[in-house]
């Protein structure tokens, strides 16, 4: 049996400071001790995700693997998820370390917090 693929396009993703902002300030927030999540609804049918990883934790090669490891546990688990929402997740120094299960593991537990899950 062939897995379904579901692609991550830049389109489906918040890349602008002010739509950061935007989802920082109106959203809501749920916290975990390696990540937090800002949700915020939106109008359109589309469901976009921003991964934010801050200097503190390590450099830009550190940074850039937090991110696509973040944006590969969302394209994984996108199809799963209700539509319209724009997302935040923000890393926290405890993740940096952690193997792709517990990406997993804390974006479903946060989504699920989220009542993001179909």
């Amino acid at each position: 049996m062939q897995k379904k693929v579901f692609p991550f396009k830049k389109e489906n993703r918040l890349k602008s400071k002010r739509s950061f902002q935007f989802v920082y300030t109106k959203g809501h927030s749920y916290v975990d001790g390696m990540s937090v999540l800002y949700v915020l609804p939106q109008q359109e049918e589309e469901l976009k995700l921003g991964c934010a990883v801050g200097k503190k934790l390590g450099c830009a090669v550190v940074r850039n693997h937090v991110k696509r490891l973040m944006r590969e546990v969302f394209r994984q688990h996108r199809a799963e998820l209700k539509k319209g929402y724009h997302i935040i997740w923000m890393a926290r120094r405890n993740i940096v370390k952690a193997d792709f299960k517990t990406y997993e593991k804390v974006f479903l537990r946060l989504v699920k917090r989220a009542a993001l899950l179909q």
